[in-house]
């Protein structure tokens, strides 16, 4: 004989499983619980590498602030062991080492390449300098200089007297390196004195502006007609960038004692004067008091009596 189970007044049967919890979630397996570890073990990490890099930062910063010289992070490197030096002009390797100093056994990162380039332009002969690093120990040197195509003396009170260096932009520079071969077939400039103009630094002088309508005569006469060019001794203008009669560029020569052009049309000048000097007169005569090449087609010479 079956008991009947007992009814609560609310009609569900009444039990001990009754009172087991209700829930939906199961117990977590092992490999869950693995997957969640490795999870929390990769934030943790990632959580030191961000901490120790601000830390590197602020180490860097703060050693910066202070003054101490740059930590170099990759590693000691081998001491420079060679300088390759290239250059368009007269300067060479020894002038460089000079002008830099001692390398004490420093290494290619340990020297700052960009303050080497920025002074090297700043030197008055260096129109353009790139410096670079040639793994692992060679430091690369590469140069453009000016070019010379006048020279002046200036006198000083504290150097006395000084021969300049004239660019074809009308830069003056004291020259480094140039022999007197190279430069004893430079002419002379002769301006007014009012011309020359100091420039900021006091030590040195401005462009000369009447300069760069020059350049075109003297490279012209230097390329094309050599055998007048080396006569010529002493440069001077006035007013070159003007078209009105009275601009003109002087020429004091060893065959032509004064040769006058105009500023402009320099080929049909230097035409001209071949011509004249090729004539059998001009042949004989060894000196020629003056030429003026400067009004168009007309020629005004003056020879030397004899």
């Amino acid at each position: 004989m079956t008991k009947k189970k007992k009814i609560k007044t609310d009609g569900t049967a009444g039990s001990w499983k009754s009172l087991a919890p209700k829930s939906s979630r199961r117990p977590a397996s092992k490999a869950a619980l693995r997957k969640r570890m490795l999870g929390a073990g990769k934030f943790l990490i990632l959580i030191l590498i961000l901490v120790s890099a601000g830390g590197v930062l602020w180490l860097v910063q703060n050693q910066t602030k202070d003054g101490a010289e740059f930590i170099d992070l990759t590693g000691p490197g081998a001491p420079v062991s060679d300088i390759s030096f290239s250059t368009n002009g007269v300067l060479h390797k020894r002038w460089f080492q000079n002008w830099f100093g001692p390398l004490r056994d420093r290494s290619l990162m340990q020297l700052d390449i960009e303050r080497i380039q920025s002074e090297l332009i700043k030197e008055p002969q260096i129109s353009f300098a790139r410096v670079s690093r040639k793994f692992p120990s060679t430091l690369q040197i590469e140069l453009t200089e000016q070019k010379p195509i006048l020279r002046i003396c200036l006198r000083s009170k504290n150097k006395g007297e000084q021969t300049w260096m004239v660019s074809r932009d009308g830069s003056l520079y004291l020259g480094m390196c140039y022999s007197n071969a190279s430069i004893s077939h430079l002419p002379f400039l002769d301006i007014r004195p009012s011309l020359f103009k100091r420039n900021s630094s006091g030590d040195g002088y401005e462009k000369l502006e009447g300069v760069p309508a020059v350049a075109p005569l003297l490279e012209l006469a230097r390329s094309e007609y050599p055998g007048f060019y080396q006569n010529w001794q002493v440069v001077s203008y006035q007013r070159p960038f003007d078209d009105d009669p009275g601009a003109h560029i002087h020429i004091k020569s060893r065959k032509v004692k004064s040769l006058r052009f105009s500023p402009r049309d320099f080929e049909s000048q230097l035409r001209r004067l071949k011509y004249l000097l090729y004539e059998p007169d001009f042949q004989r005569t060894k000196v020629v008091d003056s030429i003026d090449l400067s009004h168009e087609e007309s020629v005004f010479v003056k020879l030397t009596p004899s």
